[in-house]
């Protein structure tokens, strides 16, 4: 799990009681980390995201009407 945005900015303090509070909660114990984002982490996902929906429409399709 990766601690990102404004929560990123204060991993070192939160990520010890986030562990202690999942070790409680679940027996699942997923690695947790501190972005390498920072503040822009959220944004950059959405840019990704945008990209990645996108790109099939602007190349994948258009640029095989091309090739018939």
């Amino acid at each position: 799990m990766v601690v990102g945005g404004g929560l990123g900015a204060s991993a070192d303090l939160l990520l010890e009681p986030l562990e202690q509070a999942l070790q409680r909660l679940t027996p699942l114990r997923p690695a947790l980390a501190a972005s390498l984002l920072g503040e822009d982490a959220v944004l950059l996902g959405a840019v990704s995201s945008a990209v990645e929906t996108a790109r099939p429409e602007a190349f994948e399709r258009r640029t095989s009407r091309l090739r018939r």
